[in-house]
């Protein structure tokens, strides 16, 4: 990676088979008892199940997707489904962590996409509450921002943090 001023986007990491095997086969579940034949089903009631199966199979899908992390000239941005984020590289302190994530405390957690106020186990800085916007529960970088911590998985931690230092960001490898 090279360059004050290139745009460098990177992908979170991937989510492990199992998480994308729930994310494929919750919807495909649903699908498969709105098809078996029931006397009390109704077309209207089948109708609804179906494009809730497909809602939820969009969303599984196209969530983890979404998660991004872009090293801008000026700041990292953490892309999200709804939302993105940008901690400027000034003030800002990075490092490898070997917490893990805990209890969902606010936010979202399908297969492959946490993001959203969670605990923080195991933290050897004692580190206790996150944002994370990770595709998995462990592995991460932690970045301190003002007075938050944000938890991010992404998919070769110690380029971004190499890449983060290049930018000026304190980090700690």
């Amino acid at each position: 990676m090279s360059g004050q001023t290139q745009r460098i986007t990177l992908a979170a990491a991937s989510a492990s088979p199992l998480l994308r095997a729930v994310g494929w086969g919750l919807p495909a579940l649903m699908l498969v008892v709105t098809l078996l034949p029931d006397k009390q089903a109704t077309p209207l009631s089948q109708g609804l199940l179906t494009t809730l199966a497909l809602g939820i199979l969009v969303w599984f899908q196209l969530a983890p997707r979404r998660l991004a992390y872009t090293l801008t000239p000026d700041a990292v941005v953490i892309q999200r489904i709804l939302a993105q984020t940008r901690l400027p590289y000034a003030g800002l302190r990075a490092r490898r962590t070997d917490g893990v994530l805990g209890t969902r405390t606010f936010g979202t957690g399908l297969p492959g996409y946490l993001t959203g106020h969670f605990t923080l186990n195991n933290d050897k800085k004692s580190v206790k509450q996150v944002l994370a916007a990770a595709s998995t529960t462990h592995g991460g970088v932690l970045l301190h921002s003002g007075d938050a911590h944000y938890f991010l998985t992404p998919a070769d931690p110690k380029c971004f943090l190499t890449e983060l230092s290049r930018r000026g960001a304190k980090v700690k490898i």
